[in-house]
This record gives structure tokens, sequence and C-alpha cells, in this order.
């Protein structure tokens, strides 16, 4: 008994310690300021309490491939800025502090990425709504790890399980889709919400029942993964040697090359041409996005591997369909450089623009497009 009252002491003490403590404390605005504000005319309004900064800037792909934007001080140690109006969609965004990229940690919304933290938000509009999440039946992503023994190293991937995959009888499609350059196995379902655009396709009846496999693009090991071909690039190797294996092994997907896809942005778009031009015999469906070979790149295969564009093979893809976005200036040279190549070779394929740079307001719309076309 006489420990019990000693214990209640105690937490009656501790209680009203904290009580006073937080009494004591001095509210500030940054208690209810709000980060980021839509406002009627969809411009946004960026916010942040940095009451010792010195300067606070803000970007992001809201800004359409603008520069970031400044925030203004006010006296009460609140910097803001107010960009133009963008249209509907979900945008990435991020704080810089006195050259230090800051994470909004007034927003639970942020994409991890290897090399910097981003949140993002959202604009909603008839005109998201294929990517929004609804009352359908949901895909499950499953994060996953394997060995690689090309690479001698634990690696994950994160994979897309269509819905009712329980009663599902029989082997299954695979897509292999690759992220872009700083982003990685996670990326295409967290902000690019690649799952929640399949979810919505399967509800409208518009995609066969397919496994979706998004392994991480950067390696530890030494190679160029925007260079020629798959010898310059450890990702390749341990995507044919090791992650195409793990997969075959692990969940019913097919092997048969009609039943086989693979599609990339941006870096995981060359790395799309350089896994499957150079091994036509191993995939059906052939879809990369927002990329394009350097020049130097274009060079070396004209030297060197002129002979793997010529296979006739690479024109037997069922589908080979390459998209861009209308407003992506970062790959727009060597896109275009890249379909000259093609037409040089005799190299068969389709080409579209569409809404967006060179950010994931362009690749799901590029995913919504070309993701009923696989497996047909």
């Amino acid at each position: 008994m006489l420990k019990r009252k000693r214990l209640l002491i105690v937490l009656l003490f501790a209680a009203t310690y904290c009580s006073a403590q937080f009494a004591a404390r001095t509210p500030t605005i940054n208690d209810t300021l709000q980060s980021v504000r839509v406002n009627a005319d969809n411009s946004v309004t960026f916010s942040i309490f940095a009451p010792k900064a010195t300067t606070v800037a803000v970007g992001g792909d809201f800004m359409m491939g603008a520069p970031a934007g400044s925030l203004v001080k006010r006296d009460d140690g609140v910097w803001s800025f107010t960009c133009n109006p963008v249209p509907p969609d979900s945008y990435t965004y991020n704080f810089n502090i006195d050259g230090v990229n800051t994470l909004d940690t007034k927003s639970a919304e942020f994409k991890e990425n290897p090399n910097a933290l981003f949140n993002y938000f959202i604009i909603n509009s008839p005109e998201t709504e294929f990517f929004a999440l609804k009352n359908v039946p949901h895909g499950r992503v499953e994060s996953v790890l394997y060995h690689s023994s090309s690479l001698n190293a634990e690696r994950r991937m994160h994979v897309y399980l269509p819905p009712g995959i329980e009663n599902i009888k029989g082997k299954l499609p695979v897509l292999y889709l690759l992220h872009g350059g700083g982003d990685n196995d996670i990326s295409w379902t967290g902000p690019a919400k690649a799952n929640l655009i399949l979810d919505n396709l399967y509800a409208e009846g518009k995609l066969r029942n397919m496994i979706v496999v998004m392994p991480a693009g950067h390696t530890p090991g030494k190679g160029f993964s925007m260079g020629t071909g798959p010898d310059q690039d450890p990702f390749c190797k341990d995507l044919l040697e090791d992650i195409i294996p793990f997969v075959e092994r692990t969940f019913p997907v097919s092997s048969k090359r009609e039943d086989r896809a693979i599609a990339g942005f941006s870096m995981g778009g060359v790395q799309t041409l350089n896994v499957a031009l150079w091994n036509p015999d191993k995939f059906g469906y052939v879809c990369p996005m927002g990329t394009g070979y350097f020049p130097a790149s274009l060079k070396e295969i004209d030297e060197k591997y002129s002979a793997v564009f010529r296979n006739s093979s690479i024109n037997q893809f069922k589908l080979f369909y390459i998209g861009k976005g209308k407003d992506d200036n970062l790959t727009a040279v060597n896109c275009k450089a890249t379909l000259a190549l093609f037409d040089k070779y005799g190299i068969k394929y389709q080409y579209k623009e569409f809404p967006g740079a060179h950010s994931f307001v362009f690749t799901r719309r590029y995913l919504v497009f070309f993701a009923p076309m696989l497996f047909r």
C-alpha cells in the first residue's frame, strides 16, 4: 500500500510539473501556421516560421521548371511566397533555409528520396480523379528484400499485386517499372501514386491482371546509369540475373516474352532501352518515358553497337511506345536525337507527348495511357 501511495505521489507531481511547463510556454504563430494554402485561383501560398533565417526559398515541380521562389519575411518571423496558378494535380515541394533543404514538418505527405526529402500537396479536381484514393478494390503493395548476387548486396523492391490476387489462377504477366535518377523503389507508389492509378484502372475494367515490380535502380557498384548498353550500368545485370529470376521464383508470374513488359522514367528510361534493346527476346512491351541517350552514347552506338540496333527482333516488340512531357525541356534534345537514331536504324516505335514537364505530373498521365495497352 505504501509503495502505491508513493507511486501515486510521483505521478501527480510529474503531471503537475508537465502541466506547469506547458502552461508556461508562450504560444507562437507557428502553432497554427498553415504551410501550404491553395488559393481560389489555384495559386499556392507557402509559409514557414523561421525567425532567425537569412534567406528562405521553396522549389518543386509546381514551379513548372522555373527557379525556386524566394520567400519574404514578415515581422512575426513567418516567411511566405505565392506561386502562379497551377493546373490541378499533385506537386512536390521543399523549403531551403539558408542553403539547407528542409522538410515541411507540418505536412504528413512526403516523398522518400535517397538524395533529399520532398513534401507534396494535391489540388483536387475532376482532372485528378484518375489517381485519387477511391472506394474501389485495392491492390496490395509489398516491400520485398532479395539478395543480388551480381552486386553482392541485399536489395529492396516494391511489388504491386492486383486486387483479388488470392482468387486469380495461373501465371500472370509482369511489368518492370523503373524509377528516375534521385528517386527509389518506393517513389512509384509514393508521390507518383501508381498503385492508385492501377486500382482505378482495374475498377474501370481497363487492365489485364498483372504484377508490377518496382526495383531500386541506383546501385553501389561502379557504372554510369545513363550510359550505353547494359554493361555500363550494374543495375541492368541485377535486373536480368537477380531480380527477374527472384520474381519468377517468388510470385505467380509468367516467364514468356509476351508476358513481360518494361517501362522507366528518365534514368529508368535509359535503363529500359539498355535492357530491352540489347535483349529483345526477353520483353514483349517496352515503354520508356521522358528519356533519351546523351550525345556520347549516340556516338558510341554508331561506333560499337550498330549490330544491336539492326537486330530484327527489336521490331517484333508487341508495343514500343515512347512518351515525353510537353514541357520537358530537360530531355527534349536527347529524346529527339534518340528518335532520329531509331529512324536511322529502321526501328519501329510510337511516340506521344503528354501534359507536364520532367516530373510525376507527366509520368502519371503516361502510365494511365500505356498500362491498358499491355498484354493484349
